[in-house]
């Protein structure tokens, strides 16, 4: 697999300067119909049974306002297919600066809050420390690196993800409450996603982002993938079925496995 140039010059401009990109129309209808399909199946099997029936999944929301299910390759083979798309492999593969593993994924449902107690706010949080960097050939490069997919078109009010730009640069000895709050008094520091469905947002693990407030009556479904160099460890919860990748391609098992460890082959990308 190549992963060389999958961002155009702007696009990976865009990324350095920010920390994330949007990426327009990554998805097919069809791929987005089937991700939505099989995601309420999952949320209406589980309101129904009360279970994960997914063995090494496991959900970590699962109210009407939060649903969300973790560590996706083994659960359909939609997801699957989304966390070793192509395209999105490559636009990590070019971001970390080299072959990547699949750290993370899962998927969600969100709906407003309607709940009076439950006030509308954001949860801005990172991942992972910024200093996880490096810079090549002039760009900036980072180790964690998230792809995350809105099914749902996204207007404004309609709760796409919100980032505090820039932030993946700012070092963690600066307060981090600090840094929201000042977002907070100006909001031409918050950014928040709208966008068609099919649309991935690419961005360093290390900005600073939160969910979107729904001020609309709309559902917001999603799909993300968090990836890594080879050597890292997954994210807790999110290590592969045994037994699952023991069926996959070379290829697919080491994007899951993370097989390589440090035999880790280098990207040469320029602008």
């Amino acid at each position: 697999m190549s992963f060389n140039n999958a961002l155009t010059p702007a696009q990976r401009l865009y990324l350095d300067i920010y920390g994330y990109v949007l990426i327009e129309n990554v998805l097919t209808r069809d791929e987005i119909d089937l991700l939505l399909e099989t995601t309420y199946e999952i949320e209406a099997q589980f309101k129904a049974t009360g279970e994960c029936p997914y063995p090494a999944s496991h959900f970590s929301g699962t109210t009407n306002e939060f649903f969300r299910v973790d560590n996706l390759p083994h659960i359909a083979p939609c997801y699957f297919d989304y966390v070793t798309h192509p395209r999105l492999v490559a636009m990590a593969e070019e971001i970390t600066g080299g072959v990547v593993r699949l750290e993370q994924s899962d998927a969600h449902i969100r709906r407003p809050v309607t709940d009076p107690d439950n006030p509308k706010k954001y949860g801005f949080h990172r991942g992972i420390n910024p200093g996880f960097n490096y810079t090549r050939n002039g760009l900036y490069h980072f180790t964690f690196i998230k792809t995350l997919t809105n099914l749902t078109d996204l207007e404004p009010g309609d709760g796409g993800t919100t980032v505090i730009p820039g932030t993946h640069k700012i070092s963690d000895e600066v307060d981090q409450q600090a840094i929201v709050q000042a977002a907070l008094e100006d909001p031409r520091l918050i950014h928040e996603v709208a966008a068609p469905a099919g649309s991935t947002l690419v961005f360093f693990e290390a900005l600073l982002h939160a969910s979107g407030i729904i001020r609309s009556d709309k559902d917001r479904v999603l799909i993300l993938g968090g990836y890594t160099p080879t050597m890292f460890q997954t994210w807790n919860g999110y290590d592969p079925d045994p037994d699952f990748v023991q069926s996959l391609s070379d290829e697919h098992r080491a994007l899951l496995t993370g097989e390589r460890k440090y035999g880790w082959e280098r990207t040469l990308r320029t602008l």
